[in-house]
């Protein structure tokens, strides 16, 4: 990862045909499940508490608060 990016913009670099559509936090299609590690997510319009507590994030708002991050997009 690159200092400040998204985990969204990393795997973007990998993985051309990660999902996302608006990358502001608004549409939820680049909801992912947190396999491994920690993330923080700068804003959320999307996802339900239910979601969140269950460990989804918006790949587009997040950033990683360990060194490691594993996430799930097709679960």
């Amino acid at each position: 990862m690159e200092r400040g990016e998204t985990l969204l913009d990393t795997v973007l670099r990998a993985r051309a045909d990660a999902p996302y559509a608006c990358k502001g936090g608004v549409c939820g299609t680049c909801r992912a499940f947190v396999v491994g590690g920690e993330v923080r997510m700068d804003r959320n319009f999307a996802l339900e508490p239910d979601e969140t507590e269950a460990g989804y994030v918006l790949a587009c708002q997040s950033r990683p608060t360990t060194a490691d991050v594993v996430l799930d997009f097709d679960r």
